[in-house]
């Protein structure tokens, strides 16, 4: 199970600067097919400096939830290293 990409990223407007969220369609690989599933995430900065990362999966996936939720968080939570996220 890997993560190809996140396609049609978008920020979503939030009133708090400590807060980001974003919707987009993770593209998965599932060794035998390839799975498009909607997300939601946030990226909270708490107030000691580091960052908390939420997940919600909006799409029903023939899958074991928690390799797709873990891995999905892997490849945002280096995005968000890269700086490759829209700020």
């Amino acid at each position: 199970m890997k993560v190809l990409e996140l396609a049609n990223l978008q920020r979503e407007d939030v009133q708090i600067l400590y807060i980001r969220e974003y919707a987009a369609n993770a593209v998965l690989d599932l060794t035998a097919r390839t799975a498009n599933v909607d997300i939601e995430f946030s990226i909270e900065m708490n107030s000691f400096g580091s960052k908390e990362f939420s997940l919600s999966i909006k799409s029903q996936i023939d899958y074991p939830l928690i390799p797709i939720r873990k891995s999905i968080l892997e490849y945002i939570t280096k995005l968000e290293t890269e700086g490759k996220l829209p700020c």
